[in-house]
């Protein structure tokens, strides 16, 4: 709660949208200096509305209003913010004139006298009789003009702690709104975070409970709770994640609860829980569950406002909270502050994990300090390792860069770095453009942060500081190779418990004391175990014979589980689902346990023929939906990279690039097509650069330069690396290449007429061949010439010209 003579107001607007009057929305949007064609589309969008009324399930009446935005229909939002610029005019207006005076929490920080979401609304300015009038005043005027009516009964108002209990009776009559809020919601999110946490955001818990209780458990195979606990259950608390740092308690609470139903077979049990959540909690191909890690996702989707408050640092949040916490520096090294607010110090715990994967990206060199900051592009970027030589410890990176060329200067790099390390920075490219030094996410392609990268990387650090080594060979490897199954969901899951030694058979449920009887319900043998249930029992032997044959007697079945499991997970992952033999044996083996469970506890004996007959009903069924499924998204597939150009268009230049891993270049190469008969070929190699991307768009800059030496400015390029297209012709933003992209569209601007298009590779195979020979050269040059090249002669003569 602030602590000055300041007021909130939350104002609650009745029937806003239903409210909104048509002609001050149209004299709106002219004086904003929409088109009138626009405006008249628009109008006829909102006034060509009708409504009928359901009676006994039957459409009557016809209404037709005149006035009002539809509820639910995309286009409303839009115009209710274009709306409430009537009423922002207004305020700002009233600002400059110091009739209002907004909240500011520091002294650095702006002043804020309204926050707008929609229809939702925040009112903040002196806890002053005048001001509160003046406030009215403009909300009354506002709402004349707009139809827009306040509701009082269900707005409040917020007091400053520094305000008398008198002042605050006037405010309230002055304002004509008497209700007192503060522990209310605004925007689904509590309004005051204050006292205990665990109380705070105890409704997330709530929330997550009454949800998960209303469904039932005994109606869901594993893979329907599954998609069920990951769609709805771990998302639920994901808004209130994204703001604040979860208490961990309530995380502990939250997983609790998706534990108990997921382990569960009815609403009132919480069932038998095999395995620690932690270990389901593990990626796919790591073999667990693919279940999130609440606290980590927490931590995930704080960095992802950290990121926003460096990528966007002229944001309104960025500005507030850069002038109460880091006036005179950057968010990233914020240590302490003087009583921060909850907010700030859930963002600032995400802080560690950003800084993990953050990289410097270097513009002009002159924002990053050599040995304090990470610029190097490691697997995880880092400062580099000095040489063992005194180091002056506030050097910039600009002091490796020429001045004039702004290329790195290996003389300086030799003197200070290792030889590791060199070859790491020559893989940058600095601006040629005085860009300043940013940052960049190295988890992505784009350097953009994403949530998804972010946790799948807090997952990994939290592996490295919470190894052991293993102590026995791990299943690990066949469990990830479970979800490769073409099966179902319900399928895999059981081939995967099976693998995990949570099939409840006998033998396991006397282990957990579950019983007493260990012997198979089936043959009467001593020990049921998972491998006797599935594989050794006389009647599931008979099964797999039925069903696929034993093609390796003494092989397949054994005596061990593992080896069983693996012998089926590899012929089957090896076949696929349309060839015969093992692939449907997930149909199978889960047969054999329904077989099983019908003798346990109906006392009915089932017939082995009888289960091998209903595996194979039950997988050629599916089998034949899948054919069905993929026939109809073939026919709507909107993948496929865009058509590529028929015609022939001179001149054009076709371009490519060859990148390895763990090489010290890479190569490009073009075939420039002057008309039908003239080709023009060349190639270059240059120090390696960081990814197959920064490669080809290095060689088509190259290219793009080669072509306005020769004297051509207009040019189109051809190319088969579509994502470096899009990213020319949408120029989108990837701070990961932003010194590359700054030189690409220069260069651009040189060209009267430019274009690139995307072409197969098949088609680009001169330039492909031009690059992998200069990037098995070894050395650096550059070479464009109208003869091609001695050791490629015979390949572009036999390719000819496309």
């Amino acid at each position: 709660m602030c602590k000055a003579k300041f007021i909130a107001v939350k104002t609650d607007m009745s029937k806003a949208y239903d409210r909104v009057e048509w002609s001050f929305l149209e004299a709106l949007m002219l004086k904003l200096g929409f088109a009138s064609q626009w405006v008249t589309w628009i109008k006829t969008c909102i006034t060509s509305v009708s409504y009928k009324v359901l009676i006994n399930g039957e459409a009557k009446g016809n209404i037709n209003p005149s006035r009002g935005l539809r509820q639910g229909d995309p286009l409303s939002p839009f115009l209710f913010i274009i709306l409430t610029e009537a009423l922002v005019a207004q305020l700002k207006g009233a600002e400059e004139e110091g009739k209002i005076t907004g909240l500011k929490i520091a002294r650095a920080c702006p002043p804020i006298s309204h926050l707008l979401f929609a229809d939702d609304s925040l009112f903040f300015c002196k806890a002053d009789v005048l001001q509160c009038a003046e406030l009215m005043r403009i909300l009354q005027c506002y709402g004349m003009a707009s139809g827009q009516q306040l509701n009082t009964a269900k707005s409040s108002v917020f007091f400053g702690s520094k305000v008398p209990q008198d002042v605050r009776l006037s405010l309230k009559n002055a304002l004509g709104i008497h209700n007192e809020g503060g522990m209310g919601t605004y925007l689904g999110l509590p309004e005051n975070i204050s006292g205990s946490k665990q109380k705070v955001f105890a409704f997330v818990q709530d929330r997550l409970s009454q949800r998960i209780n209303s469904w039932s458990a005994k109606l869901l195979s594993k893979g329907g709770k599954e998609v069920l606990l990951k769609s709805v259950a771990q998302a639920l608390p994901t808004y209130v994640m994204s703001c604040f740092l979860l208490p961990l308690g309530i995380i502990k609470k939250l997983q609790s609860a998706i534990s108990n139903f997921w382990w569960s077979n009815k609403q009132t049990s919480r069932g038998i829980h095999w395995i620690a959540w932690d270990k389901i909690c593990i990626p796919f191909d790591k073999g667990g569950l693919g279940f999130r890690d609440l606290q980590l996702f927490n931590l995930a989707l704080l960095a992802k406002q950290m990121w926003r408050l460096l990528h966007f640092p002229s944001s309104l949040l960025a500005r507030v909270l850069k002038g109460r916490y880091y006036r005179n520096s950057s968010p990233l090294e914020v240590e302490k502050s003087n009583m921060p607010s909850y907010g700030w110090r859930s963002i600032l715990a995400a802080k560690d994990l950003l800084k993990s994967g953050l990289r410097r990206t270097i513009g002009s060199g002159e924002n990053t300090n050599v040995w304090s900051d990470a610029w190097i592009p490691d697997s995880l970027p880092r400062p580099p390792i000095a040489s063992g030589l005194p180091y002056d410890p506030l050097l910039r990176v600009s002091y490796f860069l020429d001045p004039i060329t702004k290329e790195w200067m290996l003389d300086k790099l030799t003197d200070h770095f290792t030889v590791e390390d060199i070859h790491l920075v020559l893989s940058l490219k600095p601006s040629t453009r005085n860009r300043e030094d940013s940052f960049c996410w190295t988890q992505t392609k784009s350097g953009l942060y994403s949530v998804k990268s972010g946790y799948l990387l807090a997952v990994q650090l939290k592996e490295t500081l919470s190894s052991n080594p293993l102590l026995q060979p791990s299943v690990d490897a066949l469990k990830s190779k479970v979800w490769t199954l073409k099966t179902t969901k319900k399928l895999k899951h059981f081939i995967w418990q099976a693998i995990a030694g949570i099939t409840p058979v006998c033998s396991r449920l006397a282990d957990r004391h579950c019983g007493i009887v260990r012997a198979c319900p089936r043959c009467g043998a001593e020990e049921e175990t998972i491998n006797h249930m599935l594989f050794e029992c006389p009647l599931a032997k008979q099964t797999w014979a039925l069903t696929h044959g034993l093609p390796d007697p003494g092989i397949f079945p054994c005596n061990a589980l593992f080896l069983n499991l693996e012998y089926l997970l590899c012929i089957a992952t090896r076949q696929g689902p349309a060839d015969t033999g093992f692939a449907p044996f997930p149909w199978t083996a889960w047969f054999i346990w329904k077989a099983r469970n019908d003798k346990v506890f109906k006392g009915k004996d089932v017939e082995p023929m009888d289960t091998s007959q209903a595996a194979k009903t039950e997988a050629t069924a599916w089998r034949i939906a899948q054919e069905i499924t993929d026939a109809l998204d073939g026919s709507t597939d909107s993948t496929e990279p865009p058509p590529f150009p028929e015609n022939e268009v001179y001149p054009r230049c076709q371009v490519d690039a060859s990148w390895a891993y763990g090489q010290k270049n890479f190569g490009g190469g073009l075939a420039l097509d002057m008309d039908q008969d003239i080709t023009s070929f060349g190639f270059f190699a240059k120090t390696q650069v960081i990814s197959p991307l920064h490669a080809e768009s290095q060689a088509l800059l190259w290219a793009m330069k080669a072509s306005l030496q020769m004297g051509y400015t207009s040019m189109r390029f051809e190319s088969d690396c579509l994502q470096l297209i899009k990213l020319v012709e949408d120029e989108e933003e990837w701070p990961s290449m932003a010194s590359e992209l700054d030189d690409l569209f220069f260069t651009r601007s040189l060209f009267q007429n430019f274009s690139i298009v995307f072409i197969p590779r098949t088609r680009n195979i001169r330039a492909d061949a031009l690059s992998k020979q200069a990037r098995g050269r070894g050395v650096s040059f550059s070479h464009v010439d109208p003869i091609v090249p001695i050791g490629t002669a015979a390949t572009v003569i036999t390719i000819g010209a496309f």
